[in-house]
């Protein structure tokens, strides 16, 4: 049925003259793009070269593209893990010569190709926060090993991630062994017996995919007995201070290697999950017939990095060690993984770059440089910016030898947190923006909830451009957007449906929008944990979104005043369900009016003043319905028009004369 309506008109003062917008940018890629694994080619970069013509006839003017540079994970790699900053798909390593994405020349060829008038610029992701490996890069790591057998200062900082360092015994001689394992930073007693660990001894040849819980192997002197190398054990420790003491017999000379993770469970309760990062174990004491051998145990990292030579102009070859990384002298610490502030020190990915040590972050600013310079991107998306300080952040912008270029920052956090990190950075003298994730999330909301279970008032102050508590930032600071590449990979943070109402907010709306390419191309979503959880792109979400960004382009570009909100709506009611907004025009149009409706099954009309400080005065005048032209309103003297939308459906109202 159709809900309260009354007639109405709008007014508007005269609007600044605003410029088009041309502004939409897109994330060319997803979590797991396809590679062909077998052949060892990656071909994400040929893939967008074949679409730059598509993308510069809808008006796409940038892309955000992956990380280019070899990953841990060689051919399967996502960027994310990255290990070479200077190998984007020429040298062999990790298993192949070319990224997931394809060679560094098909890489060339697609910046160039998106280059070509009318130009897209292509937008680099970047890893400033850490760098992966794996045991081939192993060294002994004093600092760590000092640092664990403090227990991460005495419990008052983050322990080392346990499954991230190897210990081993070189050398040892034939005897007979006891390895006593210990807990540090654990929960609090009401958790305690559900702390758990997996432990392998290995002393020869491994047994494989073998494990046995602890009680299974206690022994008669009060140790549990180890009979096989490489056997995994699973553990629990009762209490804090407990130690339980394993034993085992070698016959000849040979490595001892202690492996441990921290896990959550017991045998009794049938969970046994992975326990994170926030507590730890390690072998604080080894004996081999009763003498003490833990002077000799070393604590093995893989933070020995070396390369292969690079070959091609300004590629630096360098290495990296363990006082690249934190912790990285005994001065240093590893901080907190909850919450959502600033973390320098903390170990949330790989191997995490001390920023503070002049060597790295020297390093890192001139593969910047050279990513602008030597591979023609022309501007980037920072990866993960809690984890090092805003003065790093600073100094990598301001050290770019191009200066004005678009970047953007990733700081998944709070409003007043991402605000804080643009406020910081800007203080010190660099220009980033940040991607609105509190908007994001009430989008999301919007479009999952029934009409009933969402208050559309709610979009009035939602994200960083609109806040109104005090930690709004001005919309040139802000790139919105509807789903990512994480989010996109976990199935509990996404757009379920009606995924254009979301879209038709951030392509009308402040902000510069970015476009998620599985909704462009109609690519399905997976949950990259689990395949099983999917959803299916609507056939007509492409061709929606490419009429919202020719609107943009077109009529949109002043301010914004929300009209349900301002305007005296009428009846007040409809606005739990309904949305208006008034956007100022560019050029010489008068902006257009915007009309959400969330409401399940019915069509909602509402009445509001559309006269706005700034904008032109559509007294007297008539709008219609862009989408739907033969939809027409009338401005009455009052400055008042009706406005409505179809039910989980948007209006975009124009004056008729500038259609």
């Amino acid at each position: 049925m159709l809900r309260y309506s009354v007639i109405l008109s709008l007014t508007i003062s005269l609007s600044a003259v605003c410029s088009a917008q041309s502004d939409v940018m897109m994330q060319a890629f997803y979590w797991n793009v396809p590679v062909d694994v077998l052949g060892k080619n990656g071909t994400w970069w040929d893939n967008l070269s074949s679409k730059a013509a598509e993308l510069k006839e809808c008006g796409v003017t940038a892309l955000w593209t992956p990380v280019p540079s070899k990953g841990n994970w060689g051919i399967m790699d996502n960027g994310y893990g990255v290990f070479d900053h200077y190998d984007l798909g020429n040298y062999n390593q990790k298993g192949s010569v070319e990224t997931r994405f394809g060679s560094r020349d098909e890489l060339v060829r697609m910046i160039t190709e998106m280059h070509r008038e009318p130009r897209i610029d292509v937008y680099s992701d970047v890893v400033l926060n850490h760098i992966y490996s794996s045991f081939d890069e192993a060294e002994p790591n004093p600092i760590v090993k000092s640092y664990i057998f403090s227990e991460a200062k005495t419990n008052s900082k983050s322990p080392f991630p346990c499954d991230e360092v190897t210990w081993i015994v070189p050398d040892a001689p034939a005897g007979d062994y006891r390895v006593y394992i210990k807990g540090y930073c654990l929960p609090e007693l009401s958790a305690i017996l559900m702390n758990g660990y997996e432990l392998s001894v290995s002393w020869g040849e491994d047994v494989s995919g073998e494990y046995i819980w602890e009680e299974d192997i206690f022994n008669k002197d009060n140790t549990y007995l180890l009979g096989k190398s490489g056997l995994t054990v699973r553990g629990n420790v009762g209490h804090r201070d407990e130690i339980d003491v394993y034993s085992f017999t070698i016959g000849q000379i040979h490595d001892i290697v202690i492996r441990l993770t921290a896990k959550t469970g017991s045998k009794s309760s049938g969970i046994w999950t992975d326990a994170g990062k926030t507590v730890g174990y390690y072998p604080v004491r080894i004996l081999c017939n009763d003498c003490d051998m833990t002077s000799d145990l070393l604590a093995y990292t893989n933070t020995a990095i070396s390369y292969v030579d690079h070959t091609g102009c300004n590629e630096p070859s360098y290495t990296w060690d363990y006082t690249h990384f934190h912790p990285s002298s005994h001065d240093d610490w590893l901080g907190a993984y909850t919450g959502d502030a600033v973390e320098p020190n903390t170990r949330f990915f790989g191997n995490d770059l001390d920023t503070f040590n002049p060597v790295v972050r020297k390093r890192l600013c001139d593969w910047g440089d050279w990513l602008l310079n030597s591979i023609g991107f022309d501007g980037f998306r920072l990866d993960f910016v809690r984890g090092f300080q805003e003065e790093f952040v600073a100094e990598w912008v301001n050290g770019l030898s191009m200066k004005n270029i678009f970047i953007v920052g990733e700081y998944w956090g709070g409003t007043n947190r991402i605000k804080n990190w643009v406020s910081k950075v800007d203080a010190l003298g660099a220009k980033v923006k940040a991607f609105d994730f509190p908007l994001k999330f009430t989008l999301t909301d919007m479009c999952n909830s029934a009409g009933d279970d969402f208050d559309m008032s709610l979009l009035n102050h939602a994200g960083l451009i609109r806040n109104n508590t005090g930690d709004c930032l001005p919309e040139a600071s802000v790139v919105t957007f509807v789903e990512n590449h994480d989010t996109g990979k976990e199935h509990d943070k996404w757009v379920l449906k009606d995924i254009h109402l979301a879209y038709a907010y951030i392509l009308t709306h402040p902000g510069r929008p970015c476009i998620f390419y599985p909704h462009f191309f109609e690519h399905a979503i997976f949950d990259a944990e689990d395949s099983s959880k999917t959803v299916l792109i609507p056939h007509d979400l492409k061709g929606r979104i490419q009429r919202l960004i020719d609107i943009r382009r077109r009529y949109l570009g002043g301010d914004l005043s929300v009209l349900s909100e301002t305007g005296c709506p009428f009846p007040l009611k409809c606005c739990e369900n309904l949305y208006i907004a008034r956007r100022g025009g560019n050029n010489n149009t008068d902006g257009a009016v915007i009309v959400i409706n969330n409401a399940d099954s019915e069509t909602v009309s509402m009445q509001v003043c559309v006269n706005c400080t700034g904008m032109s005065d559509l007294t007297n005048r008539t709008l219609i319905n862009i989408l739907n032209p033969a939809e027409k309103t009338i401005v009455d003297d009052s400055g008042r028009a009706m406005f409505a939308a179809a039910p989980r459906d948007y209006s975009i109202w124009i004056p008729e004369e500038n259609l």
